[in-house]
């Protein structure tokens, strides 16, 4: 087995627990309350901003001109499509640019994206491919089961879905597989427990994201 086909058979029942998360359900089958998915949506454009720095990081570590250009259009395509997508979504539920910009991060939120650029300032390009995997991944494969129960009537979940299981979604995880496979071919068991340490815990924080959309959590009041 690859790398990271190992990595995502050790992380056990957490796969299985985010795509079984009501939220992640609510999405697939039309029934989310819309002020869950409008709280999600400002977040993530939050963790967005954030994904930016860490694609930012990830290319100044490239190992070549050929990664460092695919973590390159990383940055152009979150930063001229994806927000832009958020922008036009949160735009039809009400919440305008400005209110975007002015999103406080939840604490799940600040300590994801926190954990993101940890592993991208203090560890190599196969940390970063490793912590990387379980939201692009994650979120492809979600959506692809998603689809294939079929799509749901109200059109922002079921273009999320399509967004998240389309053919260039595809394509891209599997480039972040190969990089990560063909940086480590042959873990040792310190590379291999190290791998799976952060690709468990980034994991963990995606189900924690689900979990914080879902409940609607923010900072306690003061």
């Amino acid at each position: 087995m690859s790398l990271s086909d190992l990595l995502r058979e050790g992380a056990g029942g957490l796969w299985e627990a985010n795509f079984s998360h009501p939220f992640v359900r609510g999405i697939g089958d039309g029934s989310l309350a819309e002020e869950k998915f409008r709280f999600y949506l400002a977040q993530d454009y939050v963790y967005l901003k954030n994904f930016v720095r860490f694609f930012s990081l990830a290319a100044a570590k490239a190992d070549g001109l050929e990664t460092m250009g695919k973590f390159s259009s990383f940055v152009e395509t979150t930063l001229n499509y994806e927000m832009d997508l958020h922008r036009s979504i949160c735009a039809d539920f009400g919440i305008s640019a400005g209110e975007l910009e002015a999103t406080v991060p939840s604490p799940v939120c600040l300590g994801y994206t926190s954990y993101l650029l940890r592993v991208a300032y203090e560890g190599n390009l196969a940390d970063i491919a490793a912590v990387l995997l379980p939201c692009e991944w994650g979120y492809f494969d979600i959506a692809s089961r998603l689809l294939g129960r079929g799509l749901p009537a109200q059109r922002h979940y079921a273009k999320w879905i399509e967004t998240y299981a389309s053919t260039e979604f595809e394509e891209l995880v599997a480039w972040c597989r190969s990089l990560l496979d063909r940086l480590v071919p042959y873990a040792d068991d310190a590379s291999s427990t190290r791998l799976q340490a952060i690709f468990n815990n980034a994991l963990g924080w995606e189900y924690m994201f689900w979990e914080m959309s879902w409940r609607m959590q923010t900072w306690p009041a003061a």
